[in-house]
């Protein structure tokens, strides 16, 4: 039995889901049982249309050890993981504590999705994807780690996807996440719809489930005929291979486009994401647009210009393209699931 335990909400998003999600995809095609552990009913939608289940906490996200009180009774979850001996807990939030992770190390072995060490974790296992993983230093007792972007959780429609990069760019792919809640793909599309060298590209802007600003996405793309909006995408590997450019956030986007091998433009406007976006364009493999949190209203004009400089130049597309393909293969999911199951001795 895998146990995943992972939330999505419009505070923090779906990104920690979507990554869990396509864990627990290639899991059960190894044939193992899968089931998800949720604070409240934020991730049930995406939970249901993958076909996998879950069991509600009825918790505050933010405050885990909740979960380990005696009066969740049946929710409680060392009792739920009492329930299937030698069972695995992968779990994946930034609200985990250390007394939370020794609780229950006593009931399962417990593997960690991290992204940047916060504290020596008590786990058995630690999963950091990341282009920096393999540079972290951790802390600890553990002793098995899967780093890198060789484990990066990609769905399975990242897998060998076919990808020619065009002598001239049109098509532009927008994405901010699950939620977006400072609207910046807005903010982002006001401004290149003004300028010269991109006002003439044409938008596909993705909005997530949990994207507050979807009605005004929406009203300009009735007033501009080359913006569309797609929200439940289902292939997103489909949509990327249309696009010339992708203009993202840091975040897991960020290896499936360089699966696709989609020539990139990133941005940050969270912390954790700043790492991912520094890395990615230290070594060469994306265009900078920015960090919002630090330039703020100077935020959509850098990525209009930035991106403006791309859309003209295909030789930098095809080096971006070839670079990013050279980083990630689409297999992280499959390869991450055989190791979960051969640590908790099934395979």
């Amino acid at each position: 039995m895998i146990w995943i335990r992972a939330d999505a909400n419009s505070e923090i998003g779906s990104g920690h889901m979507m990554r869990c999600l396509s864990i627990a995809d290639a899991c059960k095609e190894l044939g193992e049982q899968v089931c998800f552990l949720i604070a409240d009913e934020g991730g049930v939608e995406l939970l249901s249309k993958r076909g996998h289940d879950y069991i509600v906490l009825g918790t505050d996200y933010q405050r885990m050890e909740e979960e380990l009180q005696p009066g969740m009774g049946e929710r409680q979850l060392q009792r739920l993981l009492g329930e299937h001996p030698h069972g695995l807990l992968l779990i994946d939030s930034y609200f985990v504590t250390e007394q939370y992770l020794k609780a229950l190390r006593e009931y399962a072995k417990v593997v960690y999705m991290d992204d940047i060490p916060r504290f020596a974790y008590p786990v058995d296992a630690i999963v950091n994807y990341n282009i920096y993983g393999e540079d972290m230093e951790y802390d600890g007792e553990c002793g098995t780690f899967f780093l890198g972007p060789g484990f990066a959780p990609l769905r399975k429609q990242f897998q060998k996807v076919e990808y020619q990069v065009r002598s001239e760019a049109k098509n532009v792919l927008i994405t901010t996440g699950g939620s977006d809640k400072y609207n910046l793909a807005g903010k982002i599309l006001d401004e290149v719809m003004t300028k010269e060298g991109t006002r003439e590209l044409c938008y596909h802007v993705v909005s997530g489930v949990f994207n507050p600003h979807r009605t005004y996405l929406e009203k300009l793309a009735e007033k501009n005929g080359n913006i569309k909006v797609h929200c439940n995408v289902t292939d997103m590997a489909g949509l990327m291979k249309e696009c010339d450019i992708a203009i993202t956030a840091g975040g897991s986007t960020m290896y499936e486009l360089s699966a696709a091998g989609v020539p990139t433009l990133c941005f940050s406007f969270v912390d954790n994401q700043e790492l991912i976006v520094e890395n990615f364009y230290r070594k060469g493999l994306v265009a900078y647009g920015g960090n919002y949190l630090k330039e703020q209203e100077a935020f959509a004009g850098n990525v209009a210009e930035a991106l403006r400089e791309l859309a003209a130049n295909e030789q930098l597309r095809r080096s971006y393209s070839n670079r990013q393909r050279a980083l990630v293969d689409g297999n992280g999911a499959k390869r991450l699931a055989g190791e979960l199951c051969q640590m908790a001795g099934w395979k």
